[in-house]
């Protein structure tokens, strides 16, 4: 093949092949990475929204940060978001050292992943360039239209790209030529993907795993007006808001008026009760909680006349009930002497308890 037919191969293959290569990378990666997370979901917390719920909260009751846990009740979604981050970059990073993860090169996990992903591409692309019937007279632009025509659903080749581009060889030696550059071709890829960090690489990505899982596992966001515990439902469309435990409402910023101590009370305990709640959705109006659908139609809040709430949060409040207090602005509540005696493997129990997890 003469100098010529090489430079206009070149040509193609870097403003034409090069660019469609990446975008079809870009757009099948991130469903490639989404499979691979979920296909190990019962270690990474995703097999379903409760198993989600679960890991988390088993994920906090673990590090015991009072910072975290308030993110959790105050700002769920973003925490969610942040939670689901954390674990993509832990399972391709190279090294688990969380303060260093934005840092680190992918692992060869996912390096495998892109090989396969090209590798696989280019294979149809030699097996079309193979297959097309070269026609007496075929000029390179019409055997082109046919080559683009027949990838259409894996590359976008854009006909601006050719703008400009003269070819003198045959359709032959052309496609001859541009297999030949298919191995220089992937390793030039291979090599810019090589050095991208974990954030460029996903926010280049036309799916994005961290996105697609997020709205797997998340739910509809809602979180109870009196606890802040997250709804639990199935499905995005569901018309009433459900959690199988709801947390002590001083987790939600309820705090007693005239005491001006945090809330210990469950919401499921209070709404069997003959307790009053005013907030400023009832324009600071005192109302039965047992009456609550009143202004929150959409909450299902099953009633229960235990005084006793979650061990997984009376353990919280235990050993965060100062911290809360102060971060609130009012003060401690006033706890049952037999939440004294909870311990984190109390609180674990109640937790697999609660979701069902006794294997775990």
């Amino acid at each position: 093949i003469n100098e010529k037919v090489s430079s206009e191969t070149k040509c193609f293959c870097d403003q034409c092949l090069h660019p469609g290569l990446v975008d079809y990378i870009n757009r099948t990666l991130g469903t490639k990475l989404v499979d691979d997370i979920l296909v190990d979901a019962q270690h990474t917390g995703y097999a379903s929204r409760m198993f989600f719920q679960f890991t988390v909260l088993q994920d906090l009751l673990e590090e015991m940060d009072f910072d975290n846990y308030v993110k959790y009740i105050e700002s769920y979604e973003e925490f969610v978001q942040n939670w689901i981050w954390k674990h993509i970059l832990e399972h391709y990073a190279k090294n688990e050292d969380l303060k260093d993860l934005e840092k680190q090169i992918l692992s060869t996990n996912l390096k495998n992943l892109e090989k396969e992903i090209l590798s696989a591409i280019l294979k149809k692309i030699k097996e079309t360039l193979e297959n097309l019937r070269q026609k007496d007279g075929e000029t390179v632009l019409d055997f082109l239209e046919n080559f683009c025509q027949e990838m259409q659903r894996d590359l976008v080749i854009s006909n601006y790209n050719l703008i400009g581009m003269q070819f003198t060889s045959s359709s032959p030696q052309f496609a001859s030529c541009v297999k030949k550059f298919l191995p220089d071709l992937q390793k030039t890829l291979l090599s810019d993907l090589d050095i991208l960090d974990i954030e460029s690489k996903l926010s280049s990505l036309s799916v994005k795993p961290q996105d697609e899982i997020f709205k797997k596992v998340f739910g509809c966001g809602k979180q109870c007006p009196f606890c802040k515990v997250p709804c639990e439902a199935g499905g995005s469309n569901h018309k009433e808001h459900f959690a199988a435990v709801h947390q002590p409402q001083g987790l939600g910023i309820y705090k007693d008026i005239d005491s001006e101590k945090l809330v210990y009370n469950l919401c499921s305990t209070l709404v069997a009760s003959e307790s009053e709640f005013q907030c400023e959705d009832t324009d600071w109006e005192w109302h039965q909680f047992k009456d609550y659908r009143v202004y929150y139609p959409d909450w299902c809040i099953q009633p229960d006349p235990s005084i006793n709430a979650s061990d997984y949060w009376k353990f919280f409040l235990k050993e965060f009930n100062h911290d809360l207090a102060q971060h609130y602005g009012c003060k401690p509540a006033d706890l049952p002497e037999d939440w004294k005696n909870l311990t984190k493997e109390h609180a674990l129990q109640a937790l697999k308890e609660t979701y069902n997890m006794k294997l775990v």
